[in-house]
């Protein structure tokens, strides 16, 4: 493969497929800019033009779930991350659900149905959810997701409701803007006095939520009270890849001061990682701490009898979350016994003697019918027996403490799509590929079906013969169905070099001229031309992993990819030369490559990160770029499409929704009423269907009439 002349050699390509077809008061946070760009982005959206069709109107998107997952993991029905609940304790029947990127929900019937109450806050990544001792109407949410994944967003401050979750109003944004909540502590004894563990520190407001005060610096993972001297706290502090400050803290002095506990504690704070805690309500004093390491698993499983003067090691806590206690780690001590506890990460473990012996509850790895990968558990204020698991499969209850558990969700219309494609000619029908619940097909109800778990990355129907669906795994791990989606053919990636760096969900797509054709990205390029059966590389390394790539509809031969650091190449000639035409566009990964449907030389190039400039276009192949992001505030652009009859009209999906020009990018305007304020990942319109429709990162799939 050698480098040759761009426009040479893009010349005679479009030419010949033209010939052949056509500590103080906490003041304004040392915010990254990504969260303050994403704040000022909602802002301005909430006044931005919006699109009108031909007689005046303005679309509206429709939601096409799924509102549950049948026949998912274990059987059960799965929704997208749980990260926190709150239980009524005045009415138990009334919960509060803080979903990873899906918003706030509340359920009237212990959770036999749900209902979205925060589609349209500023952030809808909540991290803690809790209700006011004092007054039921009155709950708290946090935003930004503490789990550290790639797709934990950060938060834009405290959300508040005073009317039981009818409206939110957006508090102290300047204090939390880019930080993301651990827990919310209410004062058991003043009404409007609050802690907040975030990963700003512990902040306390003596006014609802609506002004605060810095009482510690650090990633704060948790916070106890003593409810029996509301003045006395532990908060953990734990950077998941180890620092000196990790550990235990102390105050008897509402925060004024702090105490560092190290007695019988594991010594060495540095090797420390995610630090959780549990205390017993009808016996304070009683605390359980979970130490783990920033590597090689648990350092120690801990009880203090005294509220964190003295402890001992408890040695035979299992190693419930491994080597990703980063992502998920809670401990959850019985309201009432404190010899009952729960430890939850990849699965949940169960002890009802204080700790000294073990049961693997759920089983989630061993059969067992609740979804892995456990946030939080709680217990009913009413029924110690009673309690919740917040999973990254939705939500389930166990009304025996464990003993036998049931899915509750239903209605938590909260999966994060990776990416989604539709059926060629029948609307009904579609796949999307998700965070940690797999792939599922959509036939007509909002109700999905899982046709396949794990993780589910970049989905694509042939075309030509719908029977024939893609999907893929991690790490370019295609897998491929020729029965719809009912069995799957594991890995068909023979020829893709298997030691080669690779995205997460690493990008592929099948030529728009011919769909048994495939292009892939790991470091190279590869194609398929036998339905993935047999793979080739028709690129060099192009300097870091692939992050798009996309085939010319006009003309098979030219191929555009771009790369995870901002590299965008094309080859003319199906890969015997490749010409990096990165000069003049901006920093950041490349998302989304789409081009024109009649002119190879025409593309679009999309870039993630909250910056301005994410949108660029050319008209000779690259030799010279346009920026028409236009004045869009900054944010990532995730996917592109164009429509199929009218090229000039572009759509793009970002992370506050979706917005579309009709001249060819320049001038933007929202697209459609009604689509939820979280991010939108994957875009596709079909020209048959006549449908727009997205996948969501939280809050499922939507579509809308693609216009005349």
């Amino acid at each position: 493969m050698t480098f040759a002349p761009l426009a040479r050699l893009l010349a005679a390509a479009c030419l010949c497929a033209v010939t052949g077809s056509l500590l103080a008061q906490a003041g304004p946070a040392p915010a990254a800019p990504p969260a303050s760009n994403r704040l000022t982005a909602w802002f301005e959206l909430r006044h931005w033009p919006m699109w009108h069709d031909p007689k005046g109107r303005i679309p509206a998107w429709e939601e096409m779930g799924p509102t549950v997952i049948e026949h998912s993991w274990g059987g059960m029905e799965n929704a997208g991350r749980a990260c926190a609940i709150a239980i009524d304790p005045k009415d138990t029947r009334n919960l509060y659900l803080g979903a990873a990127s899906g918003g706030i929900w509340k359920s009237t019937d212990e959770g036999t149905s749900w209902q979205p109450v925060g589609d349209t806050v500023a952030s809808m990544s909540i991290g803690a959810v809790t209700i006011d001792p004092f007054d039921s109407n009155i709950v708290y949410a946090g935003t930004g997701e503490p789990n550290n994944s790639l797709d934990s967003f950060h938060g834009a401050g405290m959300l508040r409701s005073m009317d039981a979750g009818r409206t939110w109003d957006l508090l102290a944004s300047d204090v939390f803007l880019g930080y993301r909540f651990s827990r919310i502590v209410p004062n058991a004894h003043r009404p409007g006095f609050l802690y907040a563990a975030t990963t700003r520190g512990v902040l306390r407001s003596l006014d609802y939520g609506g002004t605060w005060v810095q009482l510690l610096d650090g990633n704060v993972t948790d916070l106890i009270e003593d409810p029996t001297s509301p003045d006395t706290l532990i908060a953990a502090i734990g950077y998941s890849g180890g620092n000196p400050r990790n550990g235990l803290y102390k105050t008897t002095d509402a925060g004024a001061t702090w105490r560092k506990l190290t007695k019988d504690l594991y010594p060495d704070s540095k090797e420390l990682g995610r630090l959780q805690m549990s205390q017993c309500q009808a016996y304070p004093n009683v605390v359980y701490a979970s130490l783990y390491g920033r590597r090689e698993g648990l350092k120690g499983l801990y009880k203090s009898s005294d509220f964190g003067e003295n402890w001992i090691r408890l040695p035979n806590a299992p190693n419930y979350a491994g080597d990703t206690a980063w992502y998920y780690n809670c401990v959850a001590v019985s309201p009432t016994n404190p010899n009952v506890l729960f430890l939850c990460g990849f699965t949940t473990f169960r002890s009802t003697d204080g700790g000294e012996t073990w049961i693997d509850d759920t089983k989630s790895y061993d059969g067992g019918p609740v979804h892995p990968d456990h946030h939080m558990l709680v217990f009913s204020p009413r029924d110690p027996q009673t309690v919740y698991l917040c999973t990254d499969g939705g939500v389930f209850r166990s009304r025996d403490l464990g003993g036998k558990w049931e899915s509750v969700s239903n209605g938590l219309a909260t999966v994060q799509f990776q990416s989604v494609d539709v059926h060629p000619w029948d609307e009904s029908i579609a796949y999307g590929g998700t965070q940690d619940n797999g792939t599922n097909k959509y036939t007509g109800s909002k109700a999905w079906r899982n046709t396949f778990l794990g993780d589910g990355g970049v989905t694509r129907v042939n075309w030509r013969n719908p029977n024939i669906v893609y999907t893929e795994y991690v790490n370019l791990v295609i897998c491929k169905s020729t029965d719809a989606g009912e069995n799957w053919q594991w890995g068909v990636t023979k020829g893709i070099d298997p030691k080669e760096g690779k995205l997460f969900y690493a990008p592929y797509n099948l030529d728009p001229n011919d769909p048994d054709v495939l292009v892939a990205g790991a470091e190279k390029v590869y194609r398929s031309t036998d339905a993935a059966e047999n793979w080739q590389a028709i690129s060099p390394k192009l300097g870091a992993r692939v992050s798009a790539v996309t085939v010319a509809p006009s003309i098979s031969r030219v191929i555009y990819a771009g790369t995870s650091d901002g590299r965008v190449w094309v080859t003319p000639d199906l890969g015997q030369h490749w010409n990096e035409i990165t000069h003049g566009l901006p920093k950041g990964s490349v998302s989304d490559i789409c081009i024109d449907p009649n002119d190879a030389r025409v593309a679009y190039v999309a870039f993630g990160g909250w910056t301005a400039d994410r949108v660029w276009k050319t008209v000779d192949a690259g030799e010279t770029w346009q920026n028409i992001s236009g004045d869009l505030p900054p944010l990532p652009v995730q996917a592109i499409a164009l429509h199929p009859k009218h090229p000039d009209t572009v759509y793009i999906a970002t992370s506050v929704g979706v917005f579309v020009s009709t001249e060819g990018g320049g001038r933007w305007q929202r697209f459609g009423e009604g689509l939820p304020n979280c991010p939108v990942f994957s875009i596709v319109a079909n020209r048959l269907t006549n449908w727009i429709t997205v996948g969501t990162h939280g809050r499922g799939a939507w579509r809308i009439p693609l216009p005349d």
